[in-house]
């Protein structure tokens, strides 16, 4: 019994230690800090806002074809990885960026959404690992205080950096209501957004309308086997970019 128990630990150990050495190796190659001095608000309307780092896109095609972004969030500095996107959403919960089995998997886009984010609703999964690596620091936005000094993520795309506002944060069920990306009225994507804002564990002070885009970052909650941590946020900003 304690050999088999040794040889599970030492099995999980190497899956994590795997999945953490690509993806910083990943990041190594592909993302460039920004100085910290360019990333600030601009005055003049006509003029961009710089983005807290820039991703080299043509190196992650030439690992995996199926990316198609990559999410970035100041606040949690370590959810900071490329996005991909499967023909089903199974195989990258269990497949690393490079396509290598790992318990680690990846940051995927549901697959009946728009590669593009320009779907009513984009969902964006990620698994709670207990080292804290892909979504696995997600659900400190339980703390207000960390979303009144980081209310914004960034999900970056080859021509563009899409910006957004969180507005909703909790834990819910699995299938429930923010989940939905198909909203055949437009009333319906009214009652989408109501139900999940009057699901927040805090009231974040931001307004909402019909016309918005809107991701969900959802990853497990650990103590709850059939519960979700889900983040909403509101695009709030692009900033165009050239590839």
């Amino acid at each position: 019994i304690f050999c088999y128990a040794a040889f599970n630990l030492y099995h999980i150990y190497t899956e994590y230690k795997k999945g953490t050495d690509e993806y910083n190796s990943i990041s190594e190659m592909a993302v460039t800090e920004r100085d910290p001095d360019q990333v600030e608000e601009i005055d003049q309307p006509d003029e961009q806002p710089v983005a807290p780092v820039s991703i080299d896109f043509d190196s992650l095609r030439s690992i995996n074809e199926d990316v198609i972004g990559w999410i970035y969030m100041e606040a949690l500095p370590e959810i900071s990885y490329p996005v991909v996107q499967g023909k089903d959403n199974a195989y990258y919960l269990h497949h690393l960026f490079s396509g290598e089995s790992n318990i680690n998997g990846s940051i995927f886009v549901d697959c009946h959404n728009q590669p593009d984010f320009t779907d009513q609703n984009t969902i964006v999964y990620g698994h709670n690992m207990k080292n804290g690596s892909m979504f696995g620091t997600l659900d400190k936005y339980q703390d207000q205080e960390l979303f009144e000094q980081h209310p914004e993520f960034y999900l970056y795309l080859p021509d563009k950096i899409l910006k957004y506002r969180i507005f909703s944060c909790y834990a819910g069920r699995t299938g429930s209501e923010g989940y939905r990306y198909h909203f055949p009225e437009a009333e319906d994507f009214q009652t989408f957004l109501d139900t999940v804002s009057s699901y927040r564990d805090y009231d974040t002070g931001t307004e909402l309308s019909a016309t918005d885009r809107i991701v969900t970052l959802s990853t497990c909650v650990n103590s709850r086997r059939n519960y979700r941590y889900l983040v909403h946020g509101k695009l709030s900003s692009e900033i165009i970019t050239e590839e």
